[in-house]
């Protein structure tokens, strides 16, 4: 069977025009970006103090950015991840948590976009394997950006019930839906 071609002329140009441009629109508003921590390692982690409301640390010091979407500067600036209004995101966190006390079993991480929201997303992980065993955090979250998540950015906190070391910290930001 011989190979066909879509014409270049007439009604089929149209066509093959508006399928491209439609591929072009979908996938330049889709992308994503990875911010992994460079301070803390295995070596020398970052120490948390039992029951304390913490900063999740992550200086973004080894950064993928080469699929970010073409409106899109940056999803993480000034130790928060940005955003814009109307934003559909898809957001992985990555890290090693070790616990450092015997009576350390679980850890608890989420999101603060502050204003009247605050608080996204809690996740709790617990440390079945006890203390001083590497436990490996991976979760995502799936959720859109409004007004309050533009102006303020989404900050990462964690608190433990004891003590805890943290290290290759890293944040995945993928957008799924570009507001209208």
């Amino acid at each position: 069977m011989a190979r066909q071609t879509i014409p270049t002329s007439g009604l089929w140009s149209s066509i093959a025009g508006l399928l491209n441009s439609n591929f072009v629109e979908n996938y330049d508003t889709t992308g994503w970006a990875q911010y992994s921590d460079t301070q803390y390692t295995a070596v020398s982690p970052f120490s948390l103090v039992a029951d304390t409301d913490t900063l999740m640390p992550n200086n973004a010091g080894a950064v993928i950015d080469s699929q970010l979407p073409s409106d899109i500067a940056s999803y993480y600036s000034g130790g928060k991840i940005t955003g814009q209004a109307g934003d559909g995101v898809l957001i992985t966190v990555d890290l090693i948590a070790v616990p450092t006390n015997a009576n350390t079993t679980t850890i608890e991480i989420w999101f603060d976009i502050g204003g009247a929201v605050g608080e996204l997303y809690r996740r709790i992980v617990t440390f079945p394997k006890g203390v001083g065993v590497d436990r490996p955090i991976s979760f995502s979250v799936s959720g859109y950006q409004l007004d309050t998540w533009e102006t303020n950015g989404a900050a990462v906190w964690v608190n433990a019930n004891g003590t805890c070391d943290l290290s290759l910290i890293r944040y995945v930001v993928s957008r799924s839906h570009k507001a209208q």
